[in-house]
């Protein structure tokens, strides 16, 4: 079992356990408690479910259990906190010491995948290469076709780190996107799309004075709503928003690129009904 493969304890905690089940018929949770020094069977489900967290003292004694070096442990250890961690920041933080301790070529990823959400124009790039024929001689287009427009050495950084995450190919000298995505997990996924998102929002908010009302869609609704109301609206959104996707993956002849982003959140604190 590769620890370094992992961000959530939790479920690396399900993935050992299942994979030493296959290997080992008798291997047990309570195998497994004796083996890290505690007397509930039922604690290493509990810590699975989230049911229950692994407090300091018994992060070194599942360290112990679960065989991990000095370099492992201190990444479980760190895996651990970023679980168990709140806020953003802090998420950040124990995110870059955890990036440290990979193996080279993990590491590598994980630096890509930072840098890639790091700069709107990445992904509008990858988007871009669908709509222009761009080579190596005329990057200078897709920088200027970007709005707002871009540098030439920004756009030529660009296509190089796209092609490094296997994000886009030449194809007949040609770049085009290749059609898949980066996956890093349910934790980092949200981590590092969050700066993006935030890009994405101010360049909305520059668009009501750039663009004409034929050319976008802004509206603002503010509203009182019950649990049930929200719970309700949060699920309309969530098919409008694949509804979208659905136009765009049977969608031929595109002449531009376009962000669409659904802003719904409290604007007030929740009063008490208990």
């Amino acid at each position: 079992m590769n620890v370094f493969a992992y961000y959530n304890y939790r479920i690396y905690l399900k993935d050992y356990y299942d994979y030493r089940k296959s290997v080992h018929r008798y291997f047990s949770y309570r195998v497994f408690a004796k083996k890290a020094g505690y007397t509930s069977s039922g604690f290493y489900l509990d810590l699975v479910k989230g049911r229950k967290s692994l407090t300091p003292q018994m992060v070194l004694k599942f360290i112990t259990a679960l065989e991990l070096n000095e370099k492992e442990g201190r990444y479980f250890q760190l895996m651990v906190d970023f679980t168990h961690a709140d806020q953003p920041e802090s998420k950040q933080q124990i995110f870059e010491e955890m990036s440290t301790l990979l193996p080279r070529t993990m590491k590598r990823l994980t630096k890509n995948q930072q840098e890639y959400y790091a700069k709107w124009y990445h992904i509008v790039i990858r988007e871009a290469l669908s709509v222009l024929n761009i080579q190596d001689n005329n990057i200078q287009d897709l920088a200027l076709f970007l709005t707002p427009s871009i540098t030439l050495p920004q756009a030529k950084k660009s296509i190089l780190l796209l092609e490094e995450l296997g994000l886009i190919e030449k194809i007949d000298a040609r770049w085009s996107p290749v059609h898949k995505t980066i996956s890093s997990g349910s934790e980092i996924g949200p981590l590092l799309v969050h700066q993006f998102q935030k890009q994405m929002i101010d360049l909305g908010k520059n668009a009501l004075d750039h663009f004409s009302v034929e050319r976008r869609n802004v509206s603002c609704t503010t509203m009182s709503i019950s649990p049930q109301g929200l719970e309700r609206i949060i699920s309309k959104i969530d098919l409008f928003r694949k509804e979208i996707v659905d136009i765009v993956r049977s969608d031929e002849g595109e002449s531009m690129v376009c962000e669409l982003n659904i802003q719904f959140f409290p604007v007030s604190k929740e009063k008490d009904v208990t």
